[in-house]
């Protein structure tokens, strides 16, 4: 009986493959893609023709950079750029008539070689573009012959989400900018296609000059390039020290660029209050300004000594999700410091540097200093981007307070946690700065996952390291340091 209802599933089985084969048949058969007045025989979007023509000289000034297509277009999802970039490019693009023509009026500049790009195009039957488009013309009388060539690495070596080019400025100092877009494309010389998913690219007519290489993806598949949005850039390292280099381009054609290097996408390009700010006022909003969106349910920012007001709830987004902002108030004459440790965007690109910042409501910082290097005695555990501090209490004391009423934390780490810094690399070592004259118990905490939250009861838990002067294990409650007259203690080290 098994075998027998086996046997019959197996043919119904196919009957419905050969049933689904034969209708899909039929749909792509009967497909008409056309419109009442043009039919359009062709089953593929292609690009027909474009103006100004490939390798065009003499191109005047006052000039629409015409798209032709095989089909009515959508400017919906439709990628393309031009370098350099004119004034208002993109705002005046638009259809033509028949809706075949994608047009963009530009003013160029004279004896200036552009190049084009189309990396991503529709039209209004929901074909796309299989292959990407690049061109070049020139207000001069010609164009070089000089190229700079080589490949991309994944995931910038999508042809129909990427492209390649070259900037006059380092693409990090691009990104960092208050305007990243703006910057992007005053900057933009040249830009090309990516041919195919070995990631090969080639940048013809350079003129001479000293350029940086890039690789773009168009993260989301909106058809606009948007830094600010998101979107991703990688560049050249020559020498293998996680930096951006540049090439110098004169008469001869450069190759084996290879783009491979991912251009932090993620910053915070401006605070409030800004580091080393004195006379903050007491009522106050705190500020963090990033590259592009953030996403606030992974967030993990101390402020020392936490500001009244400041919780997760209270740090709120803005409308464009680039700035979080709460309204404190400070203490008078108090000196603070703000780590952000760890962030995401929206679009999950990571806070690459931890940033540190500090101020007060005083008219000087405390000269104090506590200075030293966290060891995790397992070995396993990277110490880059520990968290240390001082607490005005003994560390078990503080955990005790915590674990009776977890959801109070934030109020307990209020009142006990005066001083926080950030161990900025492997060596473990650290410099807590500002202290103010007192006695204080140094501490440390690792977020091994990095989701914004401390878990010392987790399975596994995560880390928390003290003191230990005299090497009890913690059996006298850890111990303190005291800092007398703004004078640096040294040699403290955080045993986790």
């Amino acid at each position: 009986m098994i075998e027998l209802i086996r046997d019959h599933m197996q043919k119904h089985v196919w009957w419905n493959i050969l049933t689904l084969a034969l209708l899909s048949l039929l749909y792509w058969g009967c497909s008409e893609k056309t419109s009442p007045n043009i039919p359009d025989p062709y089953p593929d979007l292609y690009l027909v023709s474009t103006a100004p023509a490939q390798n065009a000289t003499g191109v005047p000034a006052q000039t629409n950079v015409t798209l032709t297509f095989s089909a009515e277009m959508s400017l919906t999802y439709f990628g393309f750029i031009l370098a350099p970039t004119p004034p208002d490019f993109f705002a005046n693009v638009h259809l033509s008539n028949d809706s075949r023509q994608v047009i963009a009026p530009a003013t160029l500049a004279a004896n200036t070689a552009y190049s084009l790009v189309v990396f991503s195009a529709n039209d209004r039957y929901g074909d796309y573009l299989r292959t990407p488009f690049s061109a070049k013309f020139t207000t001069g009388g010609s164009l070089s012959n000089v190229s700079v060539s080589g490949t991309s690495a994944k995931p910038f070596n999508l042809p129909m989400q990427c492209f390649a080019g070259l900037l006059k400025k380092n693409p990090q100092s691009v990104l960092e900018a208050a305007a990243p877009d703006q910057e992007f494309y005053t900057n933009l010389l040249a830009v090309t296609a990516i041919n195919d998913t070995s990631g090969q690219y080639s940048i013809d007519g350079v003129t001479a000059g000293v350029y940086w290489p890039f690789a773009a993806l168009d993260a989301n598949r909106d058809g606009r390039f948007s830094l600010q949005d998101g979107d991703r850039l990688q560049g050249y390292d020559a020498n293998a020290d996680a930096a951006l280099d540049s090439v110098a381009v004169a008469t001869s054609s450069l190759a084996q660029i290879a783009l491979q290097t991912p251009v932090v996408g993620l910053k915070v390009v401006n605070t409030f209050p800004v580091n080393g700010q004195k006379n903050v006022p007491l009522n106050t909003t705190f500020r963090l300004t990033f590259t592009t969106a953030v996403d606030t349910s992974n967030l993990g920012l101390f402020i020392a000594p936490i500001p009244e007001g400041l919780t997760g709830s209270t740090l709120r987004p803005s409308a464009d999700g680039r700035e979080l902002f709460a309204s404190v108030t400070l203490k008078a004459n108090t000196a603070y410091t703000a780590v952000l440790y760890t962030a995401a965007s929206l679009r999950g690109q990571k806070l690459q540097t931890p940033t540190q910042i500090a101020f007060t409501t005083g008219a000087d910082f405390p000269t104090g200093q506590v200075r030293g290097r966290v060891v995790f005695c397992s070995g396993s555990t990277s110490p880059r981007s520990t968290l240390v501090g001082l607490l005005n209490t003994d560390l078990i004391s503080v955990i005790q307070q915590i674990l009776v009423n977890p959801s109070q934390a934030t109020d307990v780490l209020r009142q006990t946690l005066n001083a926080i810094a950030i161990t900025p690399d492997e060596t473990g070592e650290f410099v807590i700065p500002n202290v103010p004259d007192g006695t204080y118990w140094p501490a440390g905490a690792k977020d091994t996952d990095l989701d914004g939250s401390l878990e010392p009861t987790a399975v596994p838990p995560e880390p928390i390291g003290f003191y230990d002067r005299d090497g009890d294990g913690g059996a006298s409650r850890a111990d303190s340091v005291v800092v007398r007259n703004g004078a640096i203690v040294n040699d403290i080290v955080i045993v986790f």
